[in-house]
């Protein structure tokens, strides 16, 4: 998921205006600016960075942060919550750990571009409006730059691969044609990388 721990962001300023949105997209991104670091050090990254136990311990950790420098306790449990969601928004998009060694599950959307797109979109929007509401300046240009940015994204992972649009794969080679071409149906599997 990218654009849409952007709108869980979003949310959370909603439920406490206090808390700095740059605050809240560290929370709900904090799992991925951790995977960051550890990608090209270990193959684990994502049991590092993404498993129940380590969102956990992250959501605990910039709870803590914000306790220790004098914020309040209602504004940690959002940031926590911030955080914690990234996994279960990245279960939909992806396919993510659960634990250090157990299963892992997902939905992988991000082979369905227009479910995810509709699905992070929508998270986008409801952080915008809510935000909104709650008397958060946040313009359009928002929800502008975030669609661009998804497009981009989306379209940044299928050149060269496989994608669904309802029950149809469908392979684009742009360097061949511009024009996705009908490929062979293969059913998507969450699994550990190997």
């Amino acid at each position: 998921m990218l654009v849409g721990h952007f709108g869980i962001a979003q949310l959370g300023r909603a439920a406490r205006r206090e808390i700095p949105l740059a605050w809240l997209v560290v929370a709900a991104y904090l799992p991925d600016l951790l995977r960051v670091p550890l990608t090209p050090l270990t193959t684990h990254h994502e049991v590092l960075s993404h498993s129940l136990p380590i969102v956990s311990a992250l959501a605990l950790a910039v709870a803590v942060i914000w306790l220790v420098r004098g914020g309040q306790l209602g504004a940690a449990g959002i940031l926590a919550v911030a955080c914690l969601l990234h996994w279960p928004a990245d279960v939909f998009t992806g396919c993510k750990p659960t634990t250090f060694t157990g299963p892992w599950i997902g939905l992988i959307s991000y082979r369905h571009p227009i479910s995810d797109l509709l699905l992070e979109g929508a998270l986008l929007v409801a952080g915008w409006i809510a935000a909104r509401r709650r008397g958060v300046g946040l313009g359009k240009w928002w929800l502008i730059a975030g669609f661009a940015v998804q497009i981009g994204f989306l379209v940044s992972m299928y050149y060269g691969s496989e994608f669904y649009v309802g029950d149809h794969e469908w392979m684009w080679k742009p360097d061949i044609s511009l024009v996705p071409q009908a490929h062979a149906l293969e059913t998507p599997v969450c699994r550990p990388p190997t």
